[in-house]
């Protein structure tokens, strides 16, 4: 079973890869392909996936979503002890802390997740991170604004997507005990199961159009943040939640949200205000390349 879905997904990486270095996939339709993910088929996944969960307890997923916010509340402070720590530039600190704080749940954290635990523990992921968005809309847009402007403003009409919206109604139709009727859910499957093999294709993709020499032989600091990325985040994960008192896909789908790399958002954060573009593409696909070697060792823990 594992062996075969990291096959799976090693497959999707690489015909990704293939197509971009033969010049068949580019940047435009890497991100057509990525709006079309976001926007239509996670959406759709997300609330499919709530359709699994009539058996869960309602005052534990409760508990469970008060735990992803308090690990949304301390990431800031570690990253910026981090920093500190590795005496990161001053101008490059903010980049620095989201690559810490932005982890890519989104085209990877999904696909991991579904093939450990199927479809439905989606579900479990989105209450993990509810507060992902939230940070990333107010205090993620603030690391990569140097003009002051995202410090003035509060922008709620960045914050709904469908995305959110999906993440939100799935909650709501859970704690009300909603579920979507058998056709519609079949429908809704349809496409939102297209969302696993196109995120890794984009992502194979996306390497293939960089010179990975350039990249690796950069920034070594960037070799540290994938360790603590990729390796030390999550098993402080695994030790907390197991403190807690939390066990099997609980504290599993915790970790692997935890050890995802860098979120492409970061990269197109950076873009966006004009901020040391290279370093946060960097930041990106040098942990996306190194976690492919950690997401088969991670697919073969026993959660």
């Amino acid at each position: 079973m594992v062996v075969a879905t990291i096959c799976k997904l090693m497959l999707a990486v690489g015909a990704g890869f293939f197509l971009s270095r033969k010049g068949i996939f580019n940047g435009e339709i890497n991100q057509k392909l990525s709006y079309f993910i976001i926007n239509i088929c996670l959406p759709l996944l997300i609330v499919v996936s709530m359709n699994g969960t009539e058996d869960m307890d309602k005052g534990e997923f409760t508990r469970y979503i008060l735990t992803g916010i308090c690990f949304y509340l301390v990431l800031p402070f570690f990253s910026k002890l981090l920093n500190i720590v590795t005496r990161v530039d001053k101008e490059d600190r903010p980049i620095y802390e989201a690559f810490y704080l932005f982890s890519n749940n989104t085209f990877l954290g999904y696909p991991i997740a579904a093939s450990l635990y199927g479809n439905s523990c989606i579900f479990h992921l989105i209450v993990f991170n509810l507060g992902f968005d939230l940070m990333y809309y107010t205090y993620g847009m603030r690391l990569f604004d140097r003009s002051g402007e995202e410090r003035e403003k509060l922008s709620l009409k960045k914050m709904i997507n469908p995305g959110v919206v999906a993440s939100l109604a799935a909650v709501i139709f859970f704690f009300f005990d909603i579920r979507l009727p058998q056709g519609v859910e079949d429908a809704c499957s349809f496409l939102g199961d297209l969302a696993s093999p196109l995120s890794m294709v984009v992502i194979g993709s996306t390497i293939g159009a960089y010179p990975l020499k350039d990249l690796f032989r950069g920034e070594k600091r960037l070799y540290f943040v994938s360790f603590v990325r990729l390796i030390l985040l999550p098993a402080i994960t695994y030790g907390v939640m197991t403190l807690l008192g939390y066990s099997g896909i609980l504290r599993g789908i915790a970790v692997i949200s935890m050890a995802m790399p860098v979120a492409a958002m970061v990269s197109m954060g950076c873009v966006e205000h004009e901020y040391n573009e290279k370093l946060g593409t960097a930041g990106v696909i040098v942990t996306t390349t190194l976690s492919l070697l950690t997401i088969p060792a991670l697919l073969a823990i026993p959660w």
